[in-house]
């Protein structure tokens, strides 16, 4: 499945939903099965006589929370749109709810409320372009264990959307990474038991200030500010069952449709389930996490020698599962204050 997660307009407002990209042979364009609604007509085929209520409960318009039902939760929700399929894209729920939605009568919404976001370092041609331009050899414990740092789940962005461009950069950058979401599991996951514990497969921007980026360097800590403001997700939840093997995964990157950098990831040092068992050593993970690859070897601007500009378009593409795109917002009109003092105040 593709699962995503959308806005719909109703009588009390916008609402949120997860939905399931299908292409229904007797339509068109593909639908969008709204999950929630498919999965009352999988309680009612159970003989539940409180159908949407148990709906709501099981089958959440919140991907994240839809997670915590781990692979079993993800089976019910096949069984579900699988179902819905059957009564066709102008079906409705035991509820009067529609089944499913044209592509264009939603917004996109970020793909989750992801509680966590851990971005690695694991494609040794970007670790090596980087230290050559700081002059430097590779450390050694990058070679010992997975290394990562933290972002800020807060800013992901939805697909589609305009990135904001914070006034304290001059120097924006995209970089082209793979991402896994995980079930709940841990803590002290084995790489099989790791591999068992991912849902599925993305694909991840990881918008970047570099001026920013160098000064929070030097003080061996970060990056922060750099990183925090926004980063892309999407545009699918890819589940496990459609990528048998994610070492084969293979992705492309463009900025104002030239082909800049492209990445495949059986390149990376550590596979996914080594990165997944690395964090969850003494830790356990929630579900939803996202776990971003890094950045493949020449993914980014920096590398190829052409920061963003305003107005540029960054599209990912994840080959044979869709395109992440974004355009470039207003340069500095993305807000961002900074604290500052004199280095001797």
């Amino acid at each position: 499945m593709r699962l995503a997660t959308v806005e719909i307009d109703t009588p009390l407002g916008p609402a949120a939903r997860v939905v399931a990209f299908q292409a229904d042979p007797r339509q068109a364009t593909p639908h969008l099965i709204d999950v929630t609604a498919a999965g009352e007509l999988w309680w009612e085929r159970q003989g539940s006589g409180s159908a949407a209520e148990w709906a709501a409960a099981t089958f959440p318009p919140d991907l994240a929370r839809l997670l915590r039902g781990g692979q079993r939760g993800l089976e019910m929700v096949q069984e579900a749109v699988e179902l819905a399929l059957s009564e066709g894209a102008s079906g409705a729920a035991p509820s009067g709810a529609p089944l499913a939605w044209p592509e264009d009568q939603v917004r996109r919404l970020p793909l989750l409320r992801a509680p966590l976001l851990r971005d690695f370092y694991a494609f040794e041609g970007h670790v090596r372009a980087g230290a050559r331009r700081r002059q430097e050899e590779v450390p050694a414990p990058w070679y010992t264990r997975p290394a990562y740092y933290k972002g800020n789940p807060a800013t992901l962005l939805a697909p589609g959307a305009e990135v904001p461009w914070p006034a304290y950069t001059d120097a924006l950058d995209y970089e082209l990474e793979f991402a896994c979401v995980v079930f709940a599991a841990g803590p002290d996951l084995s790489p099989e038991e790791a591999q068992a514990a991912i849902c599925g497969y993305s694909l991840l921007c990881d918008f970047s200030a570099r001026d920013l980026q160098r000064e929070e360097m030097q003080v061996r800590l970060g990056p922060a500010k750099a990183k925090d403001f926004a980063t892309g997700l999407g545009p699918w939840l890819i589940t496990s069952d459609e990528v048998p093997d994610p070492s084969r995964l293979q992705a492309q990157a463009y900025v104002n449709g030239v082909e800049v950098a492209a990445g495949r990831m059986e390149d990376s040092r550590w596979s996914f389930a080594e990165m997944v068992a690395h964090a969850s050593a003494a830790e356990p993970l929630a579900a939803g996490e996202v776990m971003g690859s890094g950045t493949v070897e020449g993914g980014s601007g920096q590398e190829r020698g052409r920061l963003l500009q305003e107005g540029d378009r960054v599209d990912l593409e994840l080959l044979g599962f869709g395109t992440l795109s974004h355009v470039v917002g207003p340069r500095h009109a993305g807000g961002g204050r900074l604290l500052a003092r004199g280095a001797f105040s």
